[in-house]
């Protein structure tokens, strides 16, 4: 993998101006040191923002697009999520008996699955997440659960209706409000402790990705103040040897040109920073160009990257702590078929044949999401997707499902297949198969149908 970032970078380079290439090292060190740890700003950023709690189950009172602070945010599901710190003692984590569909991911800070349970136990049952530097005991009945690292993000995603249909909303409000999340010591002293904190929707109004994009376009410098920072952090982990090397070259370098700056002869900041822009261009353009037959993008190793950090900072920048492919299958639209790019002024079609409509477990949508922060799209009607639970939800005669994608809803077909967009300017969409059961979808090779554009505009 550092073979092809390394490529990446010289073919960066190519297309720079030779004055530039003066401090040809400290431009290679960035661009790398940018893609190997971009997801970190964004979950240090996150971190530290009024939405994230540590080691205390939280969740929005609803979902709309005031949610900003995790990008490509689902509809679908009602969430809860801690910031988990095993450091000094375990968390002990209290599931109710609950007979509908849920899941469990805990993840890193870089987005990496470390447990992923897509069908968790209905009887209900109490967990001690366990640290790696702890060596006590536990109390009778709880289950221990040993992770890898003291810092990492759990999320529990409880599926607002049933494969069948069923509008389980109340039910799953319920379920995560009974959720519970404290230490061990608290534990022990009063086990029914440690209540989910259930916040204002405005708590996650903060926008990391567009922050992330315009801090490293226009304030470059703060952006690797930044990521410095966490990167010096404890709790950013794992980090191997050569990732050890990698930021050790970074602050040489980084901290010698931040002394330098007076010196109107100095470049090495320059550099520095376009390295960093140039690895932010190629994160970009990486999740893009990975189109399939039919311009849908989807890369199968979500959540699972190992050492190819370009996927997994191009996955973050677009779709932060996805599930891996066991738990969803996901692909990103930003054009139609023709390869033009999706515009609200525009209306399309995506007809699901019936040998092609997904398979799961627990169900299929497609949402719309704005074109640069991948937020949901505002409009008067709050509908964010259409999914195969959507009520009213209509199949035609010979078993296909047509979504209709436009900004106003259309004359001649039916409400409930009409996905929101905005009434001009570009939007991109996302399709999720939740549980997917299909050899095609577990292993990659389901291509959606193609987005038509639809003769007439939005009628």
């Amino acid at each position: 993998m550092k073979r092809k970032v390394f490529i990446g970078a010289m073919l960066c380079l190519l297309m720079l101006p030779v004055a530039s290439h003066a401090n040809l090292q400290d431009y290679l060190t960035a661009y790398d040191y940018t893609i190997q740890f971009y997801p970190r700003w964004f979950s240090w950023v996150q971190s530290n923002n009024s939405y994230s709690l540590n080691n205390v189950l939280s969740g929005p009172d609803g979902m709309g697009p005031e949610f900003k602070v995790i990008n490509a945010v689902n509809d679908d599901t009602i969430y809860a999520r801690a910031l988990l710190d095993l450091s000094s003692e375990p968390q002990i984590v209290t599931i109710p008996p609950y007979s509908n569909l849920y899941s469990v991911a805990i993840l890193d800070v870089f987005g990496s699955i470390i447990v992923s349970v897509s069908t968790p136990t209905k009887t209900g049952a109490t967990y001690a997440l366990v640290g790696p530097d702890y060596t006590g005991t536990l109390p009778d009945g709880v289950i221990p659960v040993s992770l890898p690292y003291n810092s990492s993000e759990l999320f529990i995603r409880i599926d607002k209706y049933s494969p069948q249909r069923v509008d389980l909303t109340q039910e799953a409000n319920g379920f995560r409000a009974a959720l519970k999340m404290q230490n061990l010591s608290n534990y022990i002293l009063n086990p029914s402790g440690g209540q989910t904190i259930i916040t204002p929707l405005s708590y996650c109004s903060t926008p990391i990705k567009r922050m992330a994009d315009e801090a490293i376009q226009v304030s470059p410098t703060d952006y690797l103040n930044t990521l410095q920072e966490a990167m010096a952090s404890p709790t950013t982990e794992p980090l191997s040897a050569s990732d050890h090397e990698l930021i050790s070259q970074f602050n040489i370098s980084f901290n010698a040109a931040k002394r330098q700056t007076a010196d109107p002869y100095n470049s090495s900041l320059s550099d520095i920073i376009q390295g960093a822009q140039a690895a932010h261009d190629m994160i970009i353009d990486h999740w893009r160009s990975n189109v399939g037959p039919t311009n849908w993008i989807h890369f199968n190793n979500m959540g699972q990257w190992g050492d190819n950090y370009l996927d997994r900072a191009s996955a973050n920048q677009y779709i932060q702590f996805a599930n891996n492919i066991k738990a969803a299958y996901y692909a990103h639209a930003f054009v139609d078929s023709d390869n033009v790019p999706l515009d609200g002024s525009n209306a399309y079609t995506i007809t699901f044949t019936k040998d092609n409509y997904p398979d799961f477990s627990r169900f299929a949508s497609i949402t719309a999401y704005t074109p640069e922060d991948i937020e949901l799209v505002a409009n008067s009607y709050n509908k964010y997707l259409v999914a195969s639970y959507t009520p009213g939800l209509v199949v035609d005669p010979d078993g296909s499902i047509t979504i209709y994608v436009q900004s106003n809803p259309p004359i001649t077909a039916p409400i409930a297949n009409w996905l929101p967009v905005p009434a001009t300017g570009p939007f991109n969409l996302m399709l999720r198969i939740y549980g997917p059961t299909s050899d095609s979808e577990l292993n990659g090779t389901y291509i959606p149908p193609a987005i038509l554009w639809k003769i007439g505009g939005g009628n």
